[in-house]
């Protein structure tokens, strides 16, 4: 019946008290991939990311940057060789980075659809569709 809608498989997701109520696709990857460290505006911003190797931080990434998890951390390997930065501060699980963000207004993360609870709220929807 809603064939031509599409779900939503991961969920971006910010503290509530971020003014923010969308970000750009440009935006957010340029956070998780260390170009920026603010949110428009200015105002701080601090990645949270699943540990390596977890199945949603590979399709995060794929979906996001078209990127494998591998080119991923090979490209944070570089920068945080070079001095320039750190990655995202990893965590254990979707409710470890649900609870890092609503702790943190400076937080983003992502996580897979799912109802969630006060305290954060979704900025972007990531689809596995070209």
């Amino acid at each position: 019946m809603f064939a031509g809608l599409v779900q939503a498989e991961i969920l971006v997701i910010v503290n509530a008290q971020n003014p923010h109520l969308q970000l750009e696709r440009k935006q957010v990857v340029d956070i998780f991939m260390g170009r920026v460290s603010t949110f428009p505006g200015g105002a701080p911003a601090q990645a949270f990311d699943l540990k390596a190797g977890s199945p949603g931080r590979a399709t995060f990434y794929k979906i996001l940057t078209g990127k494998s998890e591998a080119q991923v951390d090979a490209y944070w390997a570089t920068l945080v060789f070079a001095g320039r930065m750190s990655p995202p501060r990893q965590v254990d699980s979707d409710q470890a980075l649900i609870k890092a963000v609503a702790a943190n207004p400076a937080a983003i993360a992502y996580i897979p659809r799912q109802p969630l609870p006060a305290g954060v709220k979704v900025v972007m929807e990531l689809n596995n569709t070209p």
